[in-house]
């Protein structure tokens, strides 16, 4: 299963990547899913699945009203 992950890294570390994945006729998402693998024998989600907690939602949040209004729709 895979999730979506966003990663926030420098822009010249990014083209520095890319330009190292095309050199080894890979993709950027696979040297990241790569790296991942190699922190450990265990996969990423099993190694993270359940540590993370989310605070309580604040329903008085204006980013939180902003998000629903955005992305969630009544149908």
């Amino acid at each position: 299963m895979k999730e979506k992950l966003t990663l926030t890294v420098e822009r010249g570390a990014i083209a520095e990547a890319k330009k190292f994945a095309r050199r080894n006729g890979t993709s950027l998402s696979q040297l990241v899913e790569d790296q991942f693998r190699k922190l450990g024998r265990q996969s990423f989600t099993e190694r993270w699945y359940g540590k993370f907690k989310v605070p309580p939602a604040d329903p008085k949040d204006p980013r939180l009203m902003h998000l629903l209004r955005k992305y969630v729709h009544n149908r």
